[in-house]
């Protein structure tokens, strides 16, 4: 009955009573793709000030662990939340709010002189960043035809990656000239407040003609909402492929966002933006990689083989990288370069989990996947350094701890591990791809 109703309302009379240029689309849209560059650079921040962190507040490695984690608290609690309220509200006014949010955390955690408060800051950072990645999705579902949403979900992993690279190099070096705090105040947080008065002027729920998708949930009620959840949450598969994506997620939660740069300042003794740019080759990589997995995996109709090829790949990379000594510096550029684009079929696992529910359920589905793989990076973040003071020998040097390359290794052993276990559980995924007319 809700379908057909909203059929009759969007007849071709009155479908387009305003036409629109996909410019204009795309326009509304970069607003919600910026918010979730600026979010990501927030996110990996620590990583490019690990050694100032530890001296500033007098913390070890799983103290930091725990302070770059408290993002990843509250962005995983609140993904399932966030995507209901996504779909209750619209995204434009749950975008107008999270980005002041974000802006409030990151000043708290820059002018903390607490490690509690700076805690604090980056739980307020998490609650804003819930809609980042979320939202952009919504809004360009919203904004343009099925047809074109592929080309939107590349498109914004492209935004993703461009935000990763800002937060390497780029901000390691503003570090170097300005100081942490100084960075995040006079820099980033401005930027914040910038984007947060273009998403108020600019960004709408819908263009002029109304929503350009014509299916929407016929129902938004709490009861169905909570029905669907459960049907979710009790389904094994779903919860295979959740974990296959948090366990694949571990080289950038880990590595490439909070430890890779200290790791690779001390193998080979140079400045955090050099490392920074290191680290930046592996979101390159998933710029490249992503459109061109998609591509491999709609040509052969499979997902599943893919991710496993995908775990092996990404097992050999991350292993030479971490516990192969002596490479050469340009050799060490192309191999994280190389772990990018393998990592690249992790995304696939938000297709992968939409044919298991109906089409009214896939942004709730898509957001628990979600929240299964940033709550297992939260525990990789910790267990990483834990396992960095356990075999720590108590170095500190400007009342800074030192961790030898012994010790890194020893830590980042969770990745290979990991990984190994995502190769496992791939195995037992079930291939999901949406079978097409021609086949049986």
């Amino acid at each position: 009955m809700a379908y057909a109703t909203l059929k009759k309302r969007v007849t071709p009379a009155n479908q387009n009573p305003r036409p629109y240029s996909e410019a204009q689309a795309w326009f509304v849209w970069s607003f919600a793709a910026l918010f979730y560059m600026y979010q990501i650079i927030l996110r990996i921040s620590p990583g490019v000030m690990a050694d100032d962190l530890m001296g500033e507040f007098g913390v070890e490695a799983c103290a930091l662990g725990g302070l770059a984690a408290c993002y990843l608290m509250t962005y995983a609690t609140l993904q399932i939340p966030a995507g209901l309220g996504l779909d209750k509200f619209g995204p434009t006014r749950l975008l107008r709010y999270a980005v002041p949010v974000c802006v409030l955390g990151t000043l708290i955690f820059s002018l903390s002189n607490s490690f509690y408060l700076a805690c604090f800051g980056r739980l307020l950072i998490g609650v804003g960043a819930t809609c980042g990645f979320l939202g952009t999705l919504k809004l360009g579902s919203l904004w343009f035809t099925p047809q074109r949403f592929a080309l939107v979900v590349g498109m914004t992993m492209v935004a993703g990656t461009v935000g990763a690279t800002f937060g390497q190099a780029p901000l390691a070096y503003l570090i170097g000239i300005l100081g942490w705090r100084e960075a995040l105040l006079y820099v980033v947080a401005p930027i914040g407040m910038i984007l947060s008065a273009g998403i108020w002027l600019f960004v709408r729920d819908t263009p002029p003609a109304g929503p350009r998708s014509p299916i929407q949930p016929a129902d938004t009620s709490l009861s169905t909402l909570f029905e669907q959840l459960k049907t979710i949450a009790l389904n094994y598969r779903i919860w295979l492929i959740g974990f296959y994506g948090a366990l694949m997620y571990a080289p950038i939660l880990v590595f490439v966002d909070l430890w890779g740069v200290s790791f690779l300042t001390k193998v080979y003794g140079i400045d955090k933006a050099t490392a920074g740019s290191m680290t930046t080759m592996y979101y390159i990589g998933i710029g490249i990689g992503s459109p061109l997995v998609a591509t491999i995996a709609d040509s052969i109709e499979r997902y599943k083989a893919p991710m496993i090829i995908s775990a092996i790949l990404s097992i050999a990379c991350m292993s030479v990288a971490i516990y192969v000594g002596h490479i050469p510096l340009p050799v060490m550029y192309a191999l994280l370069l190389m772990a990018g684009i393998v990592f690249s079929a992790q995304p696939l696992i938000f297709a992968a989990v939409c044919p298991l529910t109906p089409q009214a359920s896939h942004g709730t589905v898509i957001s628990f996947t979600n929240m299964v793989v940033m709550g297992m990076g939260l525990i990789l973040q910790f267990l990483v350094g834990w396992l960095l003071e356990q075999t720590w020998a108590g170095e500190i040097c400007n009342a800074i701890p030192h961790y030898s390359i012994e010790e890194y290794r020893y830590a980042l052993l969770s990745i290979p591990v990991g990984l190994f276990i995502a190769l496992v559980i791939a195995l037992f995924i079930p291939e999901t791809f949406p079978r097409t007319t021609k086949k049986k």
